[in-house]
């Protein structure tokens, strides 16, 4: 696969992924608007969901190598890292910042990971970032600002808890976004992705056990949880991971900035939103932000 295909490729899967979580945290919100579900059984429940279909697959797929990251104890470190620094985290503080705040607090919280990876990569891996770089990603982080709260600092609810939460979500998207690449590279995205939910799912289960229910089953609740497991959590981290593979970290985080994108489009038709021309403004500079910062990483 030649250079630019693959940086095609990778941001395509990573804008995608964002679109899926976008749909996610609609219906999370849902959920916790109509029903009061704990964001602690929903992380437990969308992780061991998504593990289950994930891990199935991958059993399918490669059943000779389905094992394959637990046969030695050197992998143990990354894959427990990643999975519980990671995966389990960033579900877990955003939905809680969610239930403290509310999702528009959430997500501007969580979208500060590009500057924690920026920072990363100068710190651990003296890896300045381009001047053009810099400014595609706070462009970028701009744009979901304007998007989320229409240029208006009133809808943002901020408590302390809240903050810390939002925050530890967006550190949490560095961890996952860095750490558990040399077992992509050597185990697939799906192989990686349906473990670390499962057991993401296992560790979560043991504080909030997934039957332990608290809201009213029936068909919508059922809906919202399942949306949430299959579409924002299995289909979204697995594309993720594979971005991941073939695009650098800092592309992907900005990328899936389409979240908030899909969560203002989607809120057109269910909740009759219409835009402003600030917010019309703020798509423009996501979607212009995310194609500029694609084509700079083919330029050495």
């Amino acid at each position: 696969m030649n250079v630019k295909k693959q940086i095609f490729k990778g941001t395509l899967y990573a804008v995608v992924a964002g679109c899926m979580w976008g749909i996610s945290g609609i219906f999370g919100q849902l959920f916790f608007r109509d029903y009061q579900g704990s964001p602690l059984w929903i992380t437990s429940t969308r992780l061991t969901v998504a593990g289950i279909i994930l891990l199935t697959l991958s059993f399918i797929r490669d059943r000779e190598h389905f094992f394959g990251v637990w046969t030695s104890k050197k992998n143990m470190p990354t894959l427990f890292l990643y999975v519980f620094g990671g995966v389990f985290s960033v579900q877990y503080f955003y939905y809680l910042a969610i239930q403290l705040s509310n999702s528009a607090t959430a997500t501007i919280l969580q979208y500060t990971a590009p500057v924690f990876i920026m920072l990363y990569l100068l710190i651990f891996r003296r890896q300045a970032p381009k001047p053009k770089s810099v400014v595609f990603v706070f462009l970028a982080m701009l744009g979901v600002f304007l998007l989320i709260t229409n240029g208006d600092l009133s809808h943002l609810s901020i408590s302390p808890l809240a903050l810390i939460s939002g925050l530890l979500a967006g550190v949490a998207v560095v961890i996952y976004s860095i750490v558990p690449k040399p077992l992509l590279d050597k185990y697939g995205a799906l192989n990686m992705t349906g473990w670390g939910m499962m057991l993401a799912g296992i560790g979560c289960n043991i504080f909030y056990p997934i039957w332990r229910v608290d809201f009213k089953i029936e068909p919508l609740s059922i809906f919202y949880v399942l949306t949430i497991a299959i579409v924002g959590t299995a289909l979204a981290f697995l594309l993720l991971l594979r971005a991941f593979q073939l695009i650098s970290p800092l592309v992907v985080s900005v990328a899936t900035a389409t979240e908030p994108l899909t969560s203002v489009f989607l809120s057109i038709p269910l909740f009759g939103l219409k835009l402003t021309p600030v917010e019309l403004l703020a798509i423009i500079m996501v979607i212009v932000s995310v194609i500029l910062l694609s084509k700079s990483e083919q330029q050495v």
